[in-house]
């Protein structure tokens, strides 16, 4: 198995069943609700809050060829890295930014759409109790590298959609639900000008299965696991789905015996 088109062709399943979702068309056509659009902008700033501090979790576990892109992406985030020169096809847009950091473009966001400060902390505090549960919950692995795995697949599918897909998300919220272009900045530091960024995310995955040296049936299992349910519509339309709880956390039946075969090879 050719475990980088493997992957890919798994991200790519999960983009084209999130954006021919009927959700998702509703919203780009126009025929969605305003309220449904505030959802949405709801569950991306719930799904993104936190996102630097799961890249922290990820950059602890990294092997030595994906430190340096985690790290990178990482600070990114925060709005640490100075040394970041946003693409040609974004600097008009992202001239006066200086260093901003992805959470505060998603208060930005979440502002403009007209979410008072109540709703921004609870935005915020449901993202860290996300983070907590992760933590806390039990995990159907045998060690932490599987964990990593299945936390860095999720990590680098939404990084690899994002940049297929936000500027037609950036768009039908112009046009439909009258945001500005400097609201939706989020989104174009995600967009299609930043599919160089979700390659290297791709191979990050590689670096990572290698360096750990994954069975290939794990890495089938694993992926299984991940993305037995599409993780865009759970995280960004999850009123309008069953959502069952994170890869990492579940139990029981067909799964609970695939990682246990997992952990047995660990």
């Amino acid at each position: 198995m050719e475990i980088h088109s493997f992957i890919e062709a798994k991200y790519a399943e999960q983009t084209e069943n999130f954006t021919q979702s009927r959700a998702f068309n509703a919203l780009e056509i126009g025929t969605a609700a305003r309220e449904d659009y505030d959802k949405l902008i709801a569950n991306i700033c719930r799904t993104h809050l936190k996102s630097p501090q799961i890249l922290a979790f990820l950059y602890a576990a990294a092997p030595p060829k994906a430190s340096e892109n985690l790290k990178h992406n990482m600070l990114e985030e925060l709005g640490l890295d100075g040394s970041t020169t946003p693409p040609p096809e974004a600097a008009p847009l992202l001239a006066n930014e200086g260093n901003v950091s992805h959470p505060a473009l998603l208060f930005r966001l979440a502002e403009a759409a007209g979410f008072n400060r109540a709703a921004q902390k609870e935005f915020e505090e449901t993202a860290q109790e996300e983070l907590r549960r992760m933590a806390s919950d039990p995990i159907m692995f045998g060690t932490l590298k599987e964990v990593a795995l299945s936390v860095l697949l999720e990590t680098t599918c939404f990084e690899w959609m994002l940049s297929r897909t936000a500027g037609r998300m950036a768009a039908f919220l112009e046009k439909h639900r009258g945001l500005n272009r400097t609201s939706l900045e989020w989104f174009l530091h995600h967009s299609e000008v930043d599919i160089r960024h979700a390659e290297e995310g791709l191979q990050a995955v590689v670096d990572y299965i290698e360096f750990y040296e994954f069975d290939t049936a794990d890495v089938e299992v694993i992926l299984d696991v991940t993305f037995r349910e599409n993780v865009f519509l759970k995280r960004y339309f999850s009123e309008m789905n069953d959502v069952a709880p994170p890869s990492w956390r579940l139990s029981g039946g067909h799964l609970a015996r695939q990682t246990h075969a997992v952990s047995e090879r660990s």
